[in-house]
């Protein structure tokens, strides 16, 4: 026109899309409303003069960002995360008898294709092991080894088993004592591996008072 005239430019950017945003020009007034943000320009312009604001959104960097975060992710759980996992756990048990028995469990995990895998365990030593068993019976017993093991022979990727056995002994136990890991043993790819459960603990007078 031929007068003088305000000229007021907005542009609207959310929350994240207004950290990797640059303007030719500083805006004069910034308004936040919930997870949008509004950017202001206003100018007086007289008879035959223009108002223009330049606006960039880079998308690279928060697309290289993400793509380093899913790349750490992937690369700490490929790390972290065992071929085959052991998970071992013990339990009181009342046993005919009045022994002192416990019921140990191994829960078998297998996260990829896996071939000739064997579970071993030892047994503590003065217990003796339940002829009974629930679930996968072990293919070898040592009593004079003291070791159990099963032979599962191959496992798919997110197969599952869980195996367990009792174990007495006649003489009381107290106080807080330890089960060794077991070992798992398996071939992937050709190549011989060994992974290893966790060490199961039990506290021996808390089982005596809960058998009373």
């Amino acid at each position: 026109g031929n007068v003088v005239a305000m000229a007021s430019i907005t542009a609207q950017e959310n929350i994240i899309s207004r950290l990797f945003t640059t303007f030719n020009t500083y805006p004069d007034n910034i308004e936040r409303e919930g997870g949008k943000v509004t950017f202001i320009w206003n100018k007086e312009l007289g008879p035959g003069e223009s108002f223009e604001v330049e606006t960039k959104t880079n998308w690279f960097y928060p697309l290289i960002i993400i793509l380093l975060v899913v790349g750490i992710v992937y690369f700490f759980k490929k790390v972290t995360t065992k071929d085959l996992e052991l998970r071992k756990k013990i339990r009181f048990v009342k046993t005919k008898g009045g022994e002192f028995g416990l019921k140990v469990s191994i829960m078998v995990t297998s996260n990829e294709h896996l071939d000739n895998v064997r579970i071993k365990d030892k047994l503590p030593a003065l217990a003796k092991i339940h002829e009974t068993f629930s679930g996968e019976k072990p293919s070898v017993i040592d009593q004079k080894k003291r070791k159990i093991e099963w032979n599962f022979g191959k496992l798919e990727a997110g197969e599952r088993r869980m195996v367990s056995y009792v174990i007495y002994s006649k003489i009381g136990v107290l106080g807080r004592f330890a089960l060794p890991p077991a070992a798992g043993f398996y071939e992937k790819e050709g190549e011989e591996h060994e992974s290893h459960s966790n060490r199961a603990y039990f506290v021996a007078e808390q089982a005596r008072k809960e058998s009373q």
